[in-house]
């Protein structure tokens, strides 16, 4: 097909879209020299152009590592190359970067064609690829079925151009914002001009002016009080920036370390930010406007809303959502195909008048990229999306094709209610057990084997051959009562059945999951030395051997988490909360003897004048094992001073006490009211 007929096809294609002001998905589909020849022709247009991809290619490309950093741009010809391989976070970004009236335009082998050894996105555990390209077909078989979203072109077919219809209404803007952007910011004005101390949150899908919003109330406020401007990156808020550049950005770990004064907080894309260091700022800065993206790529955005909003103390928020799209216009055919076609839209599973967890049939879906599992895949992905996790458009690509993955549904009738992700690992040699011990080697998928391995000092843990839960959700109407258990006892019937040593589970600290396990008797056996980058939490492993040969180790490592935990409690785990404390501690049953010299120096401190610094061994000790008791809820300064031990300057100003004096004194009668209660 002569290079001059696509360009002729998609100028005329351009220009019924502006007409209909309607965006389309477009594929070019054949042989890369064919595909590449056609994009070298077409960058020869004068069309503002976007190309992502991983090779070297005209115009200059970025890399889909990079993808992020094009957000908030946007132009009318958005080229995404999957030659390298089909990452569907990409694909979601590449689609909010098409304005009004553009296409996406996609350069792509036949799914016949597909080589899965090319693909870099289809390498699962140790390096295992997809079996077979389920996602792939998946994808291109919903471009056929729905021409009115995209079109597919060929060598061998260029079809006729598309009707393009109804002609959309653009989103009206007075004075550069919308009607919404202005009723939520005279709002958030308002509110800020009364002095009171809460949490705004801005909520709205990709492409509503989020962010345009957010720097708009930045330029507006920043000459009447002191504003600061924080995000994951500053890339994260470049499109801020943009309206407000004399705006003063910090980073989080910054605010937090340096503690810069301000009268208001700015997060952009809050969810992006770990939920523990969110906590830390709404206490540094008790006033702050916090937006996020409720759909899209990040997969953050439901997860966070759930988790950091049920946190607030009520009548401290108020929440905003902005509905109507400006970059593209209300009723975008392209935003509507890729939201239905990678299941971002989350449907809540309906409750049931009288359920039972013994009603649910737990089935492992074998082969769950097929076309005659999809609709139970669908519930389960949405079931994951739903929940507390960070579920990408990538995690589906993953559901459908890694081939190590044991999925597992629990079923009332033809609902899927709940929802496990199994992954095998483990059953290195001794070679490569010695390797991942020594830190040289860290093969793809095995995370509980190598970090009881390499991280808590096991030398032949890998060895052993074992079950990993890699996560775990119930519809929030059947929570609580049972089908968790369930599932898990499911798990461990598949572990002997398959004669596997253990089921275990890695998973950010907190009370509600660690009592959940707990109450599994499954043992703790490691404490993550850093945080997680997207949880901000540590976390910790938890074990349940399916024999009896696994008991010694386990012992080993709970006497060395007795042991070494008063000193990981001052090091690396200092910026814990005092719930993750609390929560750890009794997890741990920690337990320590206090004599009678440590007894007297608990007592001069609570009841006398002598230094805390003089007493700290002996009051962390005993603080420990008192917050390890079920049912004492103890102040956070008693756990982030006595066990912690954390800076006094850093505690006065979270706690605005005045001055060290004060809060030694308030620590004094804690410990004071602890004695008398034992």
């Amino acid at each position: 097909m002569p290079a001059i007929d696509i360009n002729r096809w998609i100028i005329s294609l351009l220009e019924r879209l502006a007409c209909a002001r309607q965006r389309r998905l477009i594929v070019l589909q054949g042989s890369r020299c064919w595909c590449d020849g056609r994009l070298l022709a077409l960058s020869e247009l004068d069309l503002p152009m976007r190309l992502l991809s991983n090779r070297e290619l005209q115009p200059v490309a970025v890399p889909l590592s990079k993808a992020d950093t094009c957000l908030g741009g946007e132009a009318r010809l958005v080229v995404l190359d999957l030659f390298d391989g089909f990452n569907p976070d990409v694909l979601c970004i590449a689609a909010g970067l098409v304005q009004t009236g553009g296409v996406l335009l996609l350069l792509s082998p036949a799914p016949d064609n597909w080589s899965l050894e090319a693909d870099r996105y289809a390498r699962w555990q140790d390096e295992r690829y997809s079996a077979q390209p389920y996602f792939v077909e998946y994808f291109f078989d919903a471009v056929a079925r729905e021409s009115e979203a995209g079109l597919l072109l060929t060598a061998e077919l260029l079809p006729d151009l598309p009707v393009v219809s109804p002609r959309l209404q653009t989103t009206p803007i007075e004075n550069g914002r919308t009607a919404e952007q202005a009723e939520i910011l005279r709002q958030i004005t308002r509110w800020v001009q009364t002095g009171r101390n809460g949490s705004v949150l801005i909520s709205a899908d990709r492409g509503r002016g989020k962010s345009t919003c957010l720097g708009m109330l930045v330029a507006d406020l920043q000459t009447q009080l002191r504003v600061v401007v924080s995000a994951n990156s500053r890339q994260g808020a470049a499109q801020l920036l943009r309206q407000c550049p004399q705006a003063l950005f910090v980073a989080p770990d910054r605010l937090l370390r340096d503690g810069p004064k301000a009268e208001l907080l700015v997060i952009d894309e809050a969810a992006m930010i770990p939920l523990p260091m969110l906590r830390q700022l709404t206490r540094l800065y008790p006033r702050q406007v916090l937006a996020t993206t409720s759909g899209g790529y990040e997969g953050t955005g439901r997860g966070f809303m759930l988790r950091f909003v049920e946190q607030l103390e009520s009548g401290k928020l108020n929440r905003y959502r902005l509905e109507k799209p400006v970059r593209w216009c209300q009723g975008d055919v392209l935003e509507a195909w890729i939201e239905r076609t990678l299941m971002l839209n989350v449907e809540s599973v309906a409750a049931v008048a009288e359920f039972s967890a013994d009603q649910c049939q737990i089935e492992i879906l074998e082969q769950p990229g097929s076309a005659q599992a999809l609709p139970l895949l669908r519930q389960a992905y949405a079931l994951l999306n739903s929940a507390h996790y960070r579920t990408r458009p990538s995690d589906l690509r993953m559901l459908m094709e890694n081939p190590d993955l044991v999925l597992m549904v629990a079923r009332h009738r033809e609902t899927v209610v709940g929802v496990m992700l199994l992954n095998p690992e483990g059953g290195f040699d001794a070679e490569l057990c010695e390797a991942v011990f020594l830190g040289r080697r860290r093969p793809r998928g095995h995370l509980l084997a190598q970090m009881l391995t390499a991280q808590a000092g096991l030398k032949g843990f890998a060895g052993y051959r074992g079950l990993r839960v890699q996560r775990i959700a119930v519809a929030e109407d059947f929570r609580r009562q049972g089908l968790g258990r369930r599932m898990i006892e499911r798990a461990m019937q598949y572990g002997r059945e398959n004669t596997l040593d253990y089921v275990g589970a890695s998973f950010a600290l907190d009370a509600a999951t660690s009592n959940f396990w707990r109450r599994l008797q499954f043992q703790l056996v490691h404490v993550s030395y850093a945080s997680g980058k997207s949880s901000g939490s540590h976390s910790i492993a938890v074990l349940k051997p399916l024999g009896g040969h696994l008991e010694q180790e386990i012992r080993q490592l709970q006497r060395r988490i007795q042991q070494q935990l008063p000193i990981w409690m001052t090091q690396f785990l200092q910026t814990l909360e005092a719930g993750q404390v609390t929560a750890l501690l009794r997890y741990a049953d920690y337990r320590a003897d206090t004599g009678e010299l440590e007894q007297h120096e608990i007592e001069a401190f609570a009841s006398g004048n002598r230094g805390f610094e003089l007493c700290f061994a002996s009051l962390q000790k005993y603080v420990m094992q008192a917050v390890a008791r079920d049912g004492f809820d103890p102040d956070p300064l008693l756990i982030e001073k006595a066990v912690q031990n954390r800076d006094w300057k850093l505690l006065e100003r979270e706690s605005g006490a005045e001055g060290r004096k004060q809060l030694q004194q308030r620590l004094r009668g804690f410990v004071d009211a602890l004695r008398k209660a034992c």
